[in-house]
């Protein structure tokens, strides 16, 4: 059981290096993202030590996972990047059925506010990838400043860590600090890497226990903003940029497949 969940660890952390598809959205693929809701709200709690047992497999999944993003994906998008992006939408668009049949589960149907819901989540993510002005933030000689400014940018990309539909490096990319914390990485710098971590940490556990209480009060409602960022995030993966014809017949080819094989393995039980 602990290996499947290093491997579904893995997995999620292979796509959280990549600006537009949260690791999040892959818990739901697999079916663990309440389930990890649950058990890092738990972890300041009576049950921190069943919770850490679950979760530690998959903490070290995700590292691992990280660790081959930064040097695989990487790889792929610079050389197969379109392709790479249509398997990525593939997942959202495969996934989207699922999330909505989740959100009636408790008899609830979606109502016109429902709906509203997801066209304004929908908007946001779109307005937060094409309007913010993306910044550059080099660090020479780090200073207090730098650390405290590296710490905030972990901390909001943590929101999007456990929320569906965005990436936490596509926050860290609109802070600017993208780079800096890919470069960190691949150097092994870890200052810089223990501080974002450290900021990650502490908005993890924030944000999650706000995240399980929208999801167990307002269930549909929680659906609803959940496939408004998935939806919105499929249209922020699209391939900039220029492409060939056999580039779009191969990227449509993999798109269909991994649509119809995500929507099936989301149906799976």
């Amino acid at each position: 059981m602990r290996i499947i969940q290093f491997f579904k660890g893995m997995a999620m952390g292979t796509v959280e290096t990549v600006p537009g598809i949260s690791s999040s959205t892959v818990a739901m693929l697999f079916g663990i993202y309440e389930n990890i809701i649950d058990a890092l709200h738990h972890l300041t709690t009576k049950k921190w030590k069943e919770s850490l047992r679950y979760l530690l497999p998959i903490l070290l999944g995700m590292a691992f996972g990280m660790g081959i993003s930064v040097i695989v994906v990487h790889y792929l998008l610079e050389n197969y990047n379109v392709q790479v992006h249509a398997l990525f939408m593939g997942c959202i668009l495969g996934m989207l059925p699922l999330i909505w049949q989740s959100g009636k589960k408790i008899g609830d149907h979606y109502q016109i506010k429902h709906f509203f819901i997801m066209a304004l989540f929908f908007a946001l993510i779109l307005l937060l990838n094409f309007s913010l002005e993306e910044t550059h933030f080099q660090i020479v000689n780090a200073t207090a400043f730098d650390y405290m400014y590296l710490f905030l940018a972990g901390f909001l990309a943590s929101i999007a860590l456990v929320s569906p539909g965005i990436s936490g490096a596509l926050i860290l990319m609109i802070l600017g600090v993208y780079e800096t914390a890919l470069d960190a990485l691949v150097q092994l710098d870890f200052k810089i890497i223990f501080v974002v971590a450290l900021g990650v940490l502490v908005g993890i556990l924030v944000t999650s226990k706000l995240i399980r209480y929208l999801i167990h009060t307002f269930r549909t409602a929680s659906h609803a903003a959940i496939l408004g960022l998935l939806s919105g995030s499929f249209f922020i993966l699209f391939p900039k940029g220029s492409f060939t014809a056999l580039e779009f017949i191969v990227s449509l080819f993999i798109l269909l497949i991994t649509t119809f094989a995500v929507y099936r393995f989301s149906f799976r039980d």
